[in-house]
């Protein structure tokens, strides 16, 4: 499928899923396009996981996003326990509710964007510190080792601290929303039992919080029993008086908004799992117990007044940043750059396509955070 748009010379802020995505998708309908990642070549995988309804699963299947052999875990059921006096070990099962979702492993996800954009279209190590819009609607970036580029167009997928969003809306900031989620992954084959987690996803209520288990294919890609991956999630209230000594690493760098998986002080990480004992039921806790380099970040919310500001558009994380429990992160970020991808083949000037787009994001994803404040 090719467009009006051919040749239009495109520069993605970001390699990520939001990134690929948005590359991928405009190189098909005739862009030219370069993604500027500021890390290594390839993105840590931190075995987090994505969760989705199967349909959706289809529709990146019928776009080619992703490979049909994509694999995934098919959670049946979403239930909610609570440790109790009598049920300390696996918990009280207060509701259990039908869903159908597949669990995606990220970095699967992301290796399948990945290898859908080739090495002369993705730049890893390129920093990107400056958006410059010219008169004539071209825009320059500008890198941390002096060189610049000019583009027709370019795409901010870079995340929630986004050089795009500060530079377009510099009033705009990122409220604390007085909580972390503290992370961390473990094979399957270092639990004792499987069956626990084997049909879907584990809620856990605690006093101040609550937190997520479920199981995601393994680094391989297996589903099989004993190779996949559990993947958790723990709701952990910190104060504001308090967040910038939880961010501190090891070597008392402070961090701003996460700290990374082995960057966690130990004693920090004592303090959680400790905490977490006396809060969850203790099949759960043995769980964390086990997680090496746990990780963390903060949770904020973030509207925005738009999408883009002339020939600048903001994509996933970039733009409006829901908490996560809307679990709408990835999917957000790749229903944002297949709508540029479509408004910009429909025809018409490029002009009218970013409107459109950019009134029908702005609209969907703010109503998003709107929802979870």
């Amino acid at each position: 499928m090719r467009s009006a748009k051919d040749k239009m010379r495109v520069g993605v802020i970001g390699g990520s899923i939001a990134g690929c995505t948005a590359a991928v998708e405009l190189m098909r309908i005739g862009c030219e396009v370069t993604i500027f990642e500021r890390s290594g070549d390839e993105l840590k995988d931190r075995g987090a996981g994505i969760g989705v309804p199967p349909s959706v699963i289809d529709t990146f299947i019928s776009r080619d996003l992703v490979d049909r052999d994509i694999p995934y875990f098919s959670a049946t059921n979403f239930s909610r326990i609570w440790r109790t006096q009598d049920e300390k070990k696996y918990g009280y099962l207060a509701w259990d509710q039908p869903t159908q979702l597949a669990a995606l492993n990220w970095g699967a996800l992301y290796r399948n964007l990945r290898s859908r954009v080739s090495d002369e279209n993705y730049r890893a190590h390129a920093e990107v510190v400056g958006i410059h819009v010219g008169a004539d609607h071209t825009v320059n970036l500008e890198f941390a080792d002096g060189k610049a580029n000019e583009f027709d167009l370019v795409v901010c997928a870079d995340g929630y601290a986004s050089l795009g969003r500060s530079t377009l809306f510099p009033e705009i900031s990122l409220p604390y929303a007085g909580y972390v989620l503290w992370r961390g992954y473990l094979m399957e084959s270092e639990i004792a039992e499987w069956e626990p987690l084997d049909t879907g996803i584990r809620c856990l209520g605690y006093p101040g919080g609550h937190g997520i288990f479920y199981f995601v294919p393994g680094p391989d890609g297996s589903v099989e029993r004993g190779e996949r991956l559990v993947n958790w999630g723990m709701y952990i209230p910190i104060a504001d008086t308090d967040i910038d000594a939880f961010l501190t690493d090891k070597q008392g760098h402070q961090w701003q908004g996460s700290l990374p998986p082995g960057a966690m002080p130990l004693a920090t990480e004592r303090t959680l799992k400790d905490k977490a004992r006396d809060r969850v039921p203790d099949y759960y806790a043995d769980i964390l117990e086990k997680c090496p380099d746990t990780f963390a970040y903060s949770i904020y919310d973030c509207q925005v007044p738009a999408y883009r500001k002339d020939r600048v558009c903001l994509v996933g994380d970039a733009g409006a940043f829901a908490r996560p429990h809307s679990a709408a992160g990835a999917l957000k970020g790749i229903n944002d750059a297949v709508g540029l991808s479509e408004a910009l083949a429909q025809g018409g000037s490029v002009e009218e396509a970013l409107t459109q787009w950019n009134d029908e994001r702005t609209e969907t994803n703010n109503n998003i955070v709107k929802k979870l404040i």
